[in-house]
């Protein structure tokens, strides 16, 4: 018996994935036995209703963007028993699902839910919460602290970017020291960026190797501000080439322990509810999930 939940969150989209709800039941409950959807309220209802319907599902479904994604990840990463995880992308950038091949229209991602097909992903963890997409401090904390709905819909994942041009040059540089088991950093920085997934605010991200299934963590480090050093960077993530630019190191490893002064919010995922220090490794292969064509 396939028993599945879904985690739904209304407001996604500013309400367009509410839209398509009845289609999306209709699909889920041909091809399911079971199909209960639950509705999102508020921060945390995602959460909680993991926690209560885990035990009893064989499939979760995260219906919405890439925070309602974070807090059912958040949630199944702490059980013991944890389900098939889907993801139908209903929010502005939805980026793991697009590092899992997932079609961006929430319809025909269902589609691809119901044929089955299975891969195991990597996960990121830090001492305090888990990410499959990214963590980080500095430029890009401030980026999306500062990108207002008005920007999110009128230029959607491009505003991420729009507002970091015009933050470079605003950013004061903090001191960073970074342990890897083959590299080490102690001197001044304005951004670091672990990613685990490949996509951040929906393009592919700054990780010309980066792999949901390769047991690694991409690390980005960026030493200075400025736009040639940021437009060189945005050059080589679309290339898909390692850089070797001066300003900014690129690396991978399986566990990084991170300090600053003074103390750098960050952003996980998307979620800013902590701050360092933080110690963070990877978790191979430690979620199964309905994905559609990985590279």
């Amino acid at each position: 018996m396939e028993r599945v939940a879904v985690i739904f969150n209304p407001t996604a989209g500013r309400g367009k994935l509410q839209k398509q709800k009845v289609k999306i039941e209709e699909i889920l409950h041909n091809q399911f036995e079971q199909v209960d959807f639950y509705e999102t309220q508020k921060y945390g209802d995602s959460g909680d209703l993991v926690r209560k319907v885990a035990s009893e599902v064989d499939i979760i479904i995260a219906a919405g963007g890439d925070g309602t994604v974070n807090e059912v990840v958040n949630a199944l990463c702490r059980l013991d028993r944890r389900p098939v995880l889907g993801i139908i992308p209903g929010g502005t950038s939805n980026d793991f699902s697009r590092a899992i091949g997932m079609y961006q229209n929430p319809v025909k991602a269902t589609y691809q839910i119901v044929d089955k097909h299975q891969q195991p992903v990597d996960v990121g963890k830090t001492d305090k919460n888990y990410f499959l997409n990214f963590w980080g401090i500095g430029l890009i904390t401030q980026v999306a602290s500062n990108v207002d709905s008005e920007v999110k819909d009128r230029y959607g994942r491009f505003g991420y970017y729009l507002r970091t041009a015009q933050t470079m040059g605003k950013t004061e540089p903090f001191h960073l020291q970074l342990e890897a088991d083959d590299f080490n950093f102690d001197d001044e920085a304005v951004m670091l960026v672990v990613g685990n997934g490949t996509f951040t605010a929906g393009v592919e991200a700054f990780f010309p190797k980066g792999d949901v299934q390769d047991g690694l963590l991409d690390v980005l480090l960026i030493k200075e501000t400025s736009v040639q050093v940021f437009w060189s960077m945005l050059q080589t993530k679309m290339s898909n080439q390692p850089t070797k630019e001066e300003g900014y190191i690129y690396f991978q490893t399986k566990k990084l322990k991170v300090t600053a002064t003074p103390e750098q919010t960050v952003d996980c995922d998307g979620e800013r509810r902590c701050s360092t220090p933080s110690e963070i490794e990877v978790l191979p292969d430690y979620l199964t999930m309905l994905v559609g064509e990985m590279k």
